[in-house]
């Protein structure tokens, strides 16, 4: 009775930290957004602050580490160390975010540079000025399209390979075909809920920062516990 009494305690605990955490994280990036906002604006480069908004996507399954306490709490004999939960796929999550960090950068920087400000720093800095056109709203729209995209990739070969690693581990290569087969066969799902990302991400960041505290921690846990319970189904 005792040993039931101090896991639930345990588990209780483990929840309450992944709460905490997903909150801090959340206030983090959006500290973090409204300083890159202020710095762009400063160098009058504001217009592109939505594509740092669309690369804050990339950072979904770093934070998703923050829930595995949450999410591995319920039904355990025995609870492992938070921070082994956590840390387990950290390395395979950083190498994942900073291939696509690259990727991401290197095309913003290209399209702003050449297609919506010719005149900017960074256009000079790179000699871009034999292409006159304004289009801002391709840039905007492209970005929002790219966004839906960041947030597909980073559930399927980001959050999920993680959470498959977590409950039943294969391999690193292993997992992400796991994790690439059940998104196959799941994909309006998987496609509506990179759109709720990119949705719950972007906008806010861009028209009300302070609805992102509310907006990202709720359906950011929605999706990663609903992923996490559908593929506990599979494994059953």
């Amino acid at each position: 009775m005792l040993k039931k009494k101090l896991n639930y305690c345990q588990a209780k605990y483990l929840r309450l930290m992944s709460y905490v955490l997903l909150i801090l994280s959340t206030i983090a990036i959006l500290f973090i957004a409204e300083l890159i906002r202020s710095y762009l604006i400063e160098y009058e480069l504001g217009s592109m602050f939505i594509s740092f908004c669309v690369g804050f996507i990339l950072l979904t399954p770093l934070v998703s580490l923050l829930l595995y306490p949450l999410l591995l709490s319920s039904g355990l004999k025995q609870v492992p160390s938070p921070f082994y939960m956590m840390l387990k796929n950290i390395g395979l999550v950083l190498l994942v975010q900073l291939l696509f960090f690259f990727i991401w950068m290197t095309d913003a920087i290209a399209v702003y540079s050449i297609y919506v400000d010719q005149d900017s720093f960074l256009a000079k800095a790179l000699n871009i000025n034999n292409f006159r056109a304004d289009l801002s709203q391709e840039f905007y729209w492209g970005n929002l399209i790219l966004a839906c995209v960041f947030s597909l990739i980073s559930l399927v070969i980001g959050v999920l390979p993680c959470l498959v690693a977590q409950l039943n581990n294969q391999g690193v290569v292993r997992n992400f075909v796991i994790s690439i087969t059940f998104a196959n066969h799941n994909k309006v799902l998987f496609v509506v809920y990179a759109c709720i990302l990119a949705a719950i991400i972007v906008l806010p960041l861009l028209y009300t920062p302070f609805l992102f505290l509310l907006c990202f921690p709720i359906a950011f846990r929605y999706v990663c516990c609903d992923l996490f319970h559908r593929y506990q189904e599979v494994l059953k």
